[in-house]
């Protein structure tokens, strides 16, 4: 009876002993440990400090804040970007604003044998996402979170990819009107 009373004993220390603390979980470098704790108690309200902090583990980020840093504007500073829509070097459009006439022309021009065609990205995800088209010319584009933007591209057949908070999107498509193309969040 004692012996299976110290078994028993001993097989419970080692169940407890082996749970990891929230105390373990935040001050650790081993994503091992962190992801446990997530797995073990996925209701505790530290878990989604804790899944940022595994994600950096896993990418080799670091999980400190990025501070930034003020310093005085200038006089000079000043008049060199008050010129807004502008270089201010030389006083010509910059290339935002000459991107965003032509993509104005090119919507109120309805000509059906125009070269271009313009692909706006909707980004219903939380993450930014850096598009990347690929074709006979190639692009890349931007989309902060839940919001929208667009590009003016050749007509043709063009590989879109991005990444979507951590899941992949890969698609070929053939461009040879104006679209919209809607990215969720991945389930």
């Amino acid at each position: 009876m004692k012996k299976i009373f110290l078994l028993a004993f001993f097989l419970l220390s080692i169940c407890i002993f082996s749970q990891v603390s929230i105390f373990e979980a935040r001050k650790t470098t081993d994503r091992a440990v962190v992801e446990k704790f997530i797995r073990d108690y996925p209701n505790h309200p530290a878990v989604p400090e804790l899944k940022q902090r595994a994600l950096s583990l896993r990418y080799g980020g670091s999980s400190t804040v990025a501070k930034p840093t003020i310093k005085p504007m200038t006089e000079e500073k000043i008049e060199k970007t008050s010129t807004v829509g502008t270089s201010a070097a030389k006083g010509q459009p910059s290339e935002r604003a000459k991107n965003t006439a032509a993509v104005l022309t090119s919507l109120l021009n309805n000509d059906p044998n125009k070269k271009e065609s313009i692909v706006q990205f909707v980004n219903k995800s939380k993450c930014n996402l850096i598009i990347k088209i690929s074709g006979k010319k190639f692009y890349n584009l931007t989309v902060p979170a839940n919001n929208q933007s667009y590009i003016l591209v050749d007509k043709g057949s063009y590989n879109v990819s991005t990444s979507i908070c951590d899941a992949t999107y890969n698609q070929n498509k053939v461009f040879t009107k104006d679209v919209i193309i809607t990215l969720n969040a991945p389930k």
